[in-house]
C-alpha cells in the first residue's frame, strides 16, 4: 500500500477524522481521551458491517485486529488498515513485527508504551483532540523545517562539544571526517536504543544528537525526558535523505519523492522510511560519480562543497 489516505469514521455519538501517512501510525493517550472509542467502532464494524450503526469513509478496508488468534486473521487481511487496541501483549514482541513487516496494509496501534521492535517515526505519534463528538489526530512531537526536535524552546541553542549519532556505518564516517579538524567528538552508539543511555551517562557533555527520525519513535519519549538542558535532536529521516534533500543527487522524481513520500513507498517492500531512501540512492547513483554504497562512503561526498551542502540540511548555523 502507499499513499496518503483520509478516513471519517463516525456513528450517533461520535465522528472522527484523520489522516494516514505511513504503514505504521501509533496513537497515545490518557484514558478518557478516544482511543477506546475510535477501536470500538471500528470493531464493531469488523464484526457488524452496517449493522454496527458505524460508517466509514475510506478507501481502504479498515479491520480491527479483534480475534485471539491475531495471526491467522492477519494472514486474511490484505491492502486494508488495520486498527489494534492497547494492552495486547503481542505488540511488544518481534514474533509480531516480523508479521507485519512485509505485508501491504497500514496499521493504527494504540498503545502508550513505546514499542521497541517497530520501526516507526516521530511524526507519526498521535494524541486525539476532541471538540464534543468530533475528534482529529494531533501530532504529540512537532519539528521545524530542519526536522529538529528541541527539548526546550526553538533558539536556544547550545554550543555542542560531541555529535552523537546511532549509525556505525557511512553516516558516521561522514561526521568523523567533516569534524576532524574540529574540537567537535563523533561518537556512534550503534543503535537508537543506546542514544538515551549514552545522554543519561554523560550528563556533563553538551551533545548534538543526529538520528533516523524515520525509526526513532519508540526512542523519542524518553530521551527527551531526561533531565537538564545539555543536548539537542535533529531528527532527518535518515542520512540518506540528508543527501538527496541537499540537492547532490538529481533524479527526473526526486523533487516529488521528497515531496510526497508516501505516494512511492510501498509498505510490503519497506518496512520503515529509511529503507526506501537508502535503496532510491542506490539504485539512482548506479555509475555515477556519487554511486553509493554501503559499507564504504564515497569520497564525492566528503570534499568540502558536497559535504557543506549536506551539513547544511542539519543546520544552518555554526555549531
Amino acid at each position: 500500500m502507499t499513499g496518503i489516505h483520509h478516513l471519517e469514521v463516525k456513528n450517533r455519538d461520535a465522528n472522527f477524522k484523520f489522516d494516514l501517512y505511513r504503514n505504521i501510525t501509533i496513537v497515545r493517550g490518557n484514558s478518557g481521551t478516544g482511543k477506546s472509542t475510535l477501536f470500538e467502532m471500528i470493531a464493531d464494524y469488523t464484526r457488524l458491517k452496517e449493522l454496527s450503526g458505524v460508517n466509514i469513509s475510506s478507501d481502504k478496508a479498515c479491520v480491527a485486529l479483534i480475534d485471539t488468534d491475531w495471526q491467522n486473521q492477519l494472514k486474511n487481511v490484505t491492502d486494508s488498515i488495520v486498527f489494534i487496541d492497547e494492552g495486547v501483549e503481542y505488540l511488544k514482541t518481534k514474533k509480531f513485527a516480523q508479521a507485519i513487516s512485509h505485508t501491504d496494509n497500514y496499521y493504527v496501534i494504540f498503545n502508550r508504551e513505546s514499542l521497541h521492535e517497530l520501526p516507526y517515526s516521530v511524526d507519526e505519534i498521535y494524541e486525539i483532540k476532541t471538540s464534543g463528538k468530533y475528534h482529529s489526530f494531533k501530532k504529540m512531537y512537532k519539528s521545524n523545517n530542519k526536522h529538529i526536535y528541541y527539548k526546550d524552546a526553538v533558539g536556544n541553542k547550545i554550543k555542542f562539544k560531541l555529535l552523537l549519532t546511532e549509525d556505525s556505518k557511512l553516516g558516521y564516517q561522514f561526521y568523523q571526517h567533516y569534524f576532524k579538524n574540529s574540537e567537535i567528538e563523533c561518537v556512534s552508539t550503534a543503535s537508537n536504543s543506546a542514544i538515551f543511555r549514552y545522554i543519561k551517562e554523560n550528563p556533563d557533555k553538551m551533545i548534538f544528537v543526529v538520528a533516523d527520525g524515520a525509526a526513532f519513535g519508540s526512542e523519542i519519549d524518553r530521551v527527551l525526558k531526561l533531565p537538564g538542558q545539555n543536548f539537542r535532536l535533529c531528527l532527518p529521516e535518515s542520512f540518506e535523505w540528508l543527501i538527496l534533500k541537499s540537492g547532490l543527487i538529481r533524479t527526473e522524481d526526486i523533487d516529488m519523492v521528497l515531496e510526497n513520500p508516501s505516494e512511492y513507498i510501498e509498505s510490503s517492500r519497506y518496512f520503515s522510511w529509511e529503507n526506501y531512501f537508502e535503496q532510491y540512492q542506490i539504485e539512482n547513483t548506479v555509475n555515477t560519480p556519487f554511486q553509493y554504497a554501503k559499507k564504504e562512503i564515497n569520497p564525492v561526498f566528503l570534499n568540502d562543497v558536497n559535504s557543506e551542502k549536506i551539513i547544511a540540511e542539519i543546520y544552518n548555523t555554526n555549531p
